[in-house]
């Protein structure tokens, strides 16, 4: 478990004995457990708004802030956010034809910069490092931070989806990282400046149906732990973005996303072994999932700004996170955050029949 950083001047020790002079006098009381509560909240409460009030923001002047996966979704809101503020942006589109690619290209600051950027591809990745160095040696500022934020979802049983479908959400969510990571740390080591990979909430809990994509997102979650403490000499800081269930508000659920979800569903059809069709009755069960994931896409999702916000923090704070996790969902509630915030306390079987009990209608 990771703890977020204490504001200049505040130290644990300042926390514990804050919450001793609040709690010790109500803790002597009759109702122990419910004081408890109370006093743990508002000492929460406190200390999130003391942190927000003495948070401090570097100082703007057109730092670069390269982009992955700006067609849709976080990556391309975070980008006209950062333009915005008045950042260098480099936005990495898939397809420079895109309409998300195109509709950023309509910024008239001349700061946001629309580069096409296939992250499974080495020359690719090569030729941005080429163009951003070129582009900060004409204005004399440095790349103040690399985002990590393109991705694909994968969704099916482990006996059902293809190894094909193993090694390609891998290739972009895992080893995309990893390659665009070790492209442009020499830029970001020169700046002292940050990485932000954004993993997901899946990234710290397992759920059924999710084990091509839950394996990138674990994957995703140990590489930057990783990089944090190597990068520590350096002065470079890395941050885990962590969105919970946004689903429909992304590009994960828009049309095009739906039609590569149908044609993985056919594919998986196709190729199980008999033995495992009879025993799922696949193309059925295919079928009553794809209608729960169409379903899904349709419901009201908050906006992406949770997100965006948490993005902001993590590049202009002084003092960021270490980890942002943000809840999303269409319901009261974000279902896969709590779930995750339980998990390292609860025993495994009881997560297992919570997970078991919630999700086994198949609905993702």
């Amino acid at each position: 478990m990771h703890m977020a950083a204490l504001p200049i001047g505040l130290t644990y020790w300042d926390v514990g004995r804050l919450v001793t002079i609040v709690c010790l006098p109500l803790l002597l009381s009759c109702c122990y457990v419910t004081t408890v509560l109370v006093c743990l909240s508002i000492t929460y409460v406190a200390f999130f708004l003391y942190r927000k009030s003495t948070i401090k923001r570097i100082p703007i002047s057109g730092q670069g802030v390269l982009i992955t996966g700006c067609d849709t979704g976080f990556g391309h809101e975070f980008a006209k956010r950062l333009d915005s503020l008045g950042f260098t942006v480099f936005a990495g589109c898939l397809s420079e034809q895109s309409d998300g690619a195109k509709n950023l290209k309509a910024s008239k600051t001349g700061r946001l910069h629309v580069l096409g950027l296939n992250i499974t591809k080495d020359d690719e990745v090569l030729k941005a490092v080429t163009y951003v160095t070129k582009v900060h040696e004409k204005s004399g500022c440095g790349l103040w931070a690399l985002v990590n934020n393109a991705g694909l979802n994968v969704l099916g049983d482990i006996e059902l989806c293809t190894m094909e479908m193993f090694y390609k959400i891998s290739e972009v969510n895992m080893y995309g990282m990893v390659r665009v990571t070790k492209a442009f740390l020499p830029l970001i080591r020169k700046s002292k400046g940050r990485i932000l990979n954004t993993t997901s909430v899946k990234g710290r809990l397992c759920l059924p149906k999710n084990a091509a994509y839950g394996i990138t997102k674990f994957g995703g979650e140990a590489f930057s732990d990783v990089l944090r403490l190597e990068m520590l000499k350096f002065g470079v800081r890395v941050i885990v973005i962590e969105p919970g269930n946004y689903g429909g508000a992304t590009g994960m659920l828009n049309e095009q996303s739906l039609k590569a979800i149908k044609r993985d569903f056919n594919a998986m059809a196709e190729k199980v072994s008999a033995e495992v069709q009879e025993v799922y009755n696949a193309k059925q069960y295919l079928e009553d999932l794809y209608k729960a994931v169409c379903g899904s896409s349709n419901s009201t999702y908050p906006g992406l700004k949770p997100v965006v916000d948490a993005m902001e923090d993590a590049v202009v704070s002084t003092h960021p996170k270490y980890r942002y996790l943000i809840d999303g969902s269409n319901s009261f509630y974000d279902v896969y955050c709590t779930f995750a915030r339980l998990t390292p306390y609860l025993p495994e079987s009881w997560m297992d029949y919570l997970v078991d009990r919630t999700f086994a209608s198949g609905k993702q």
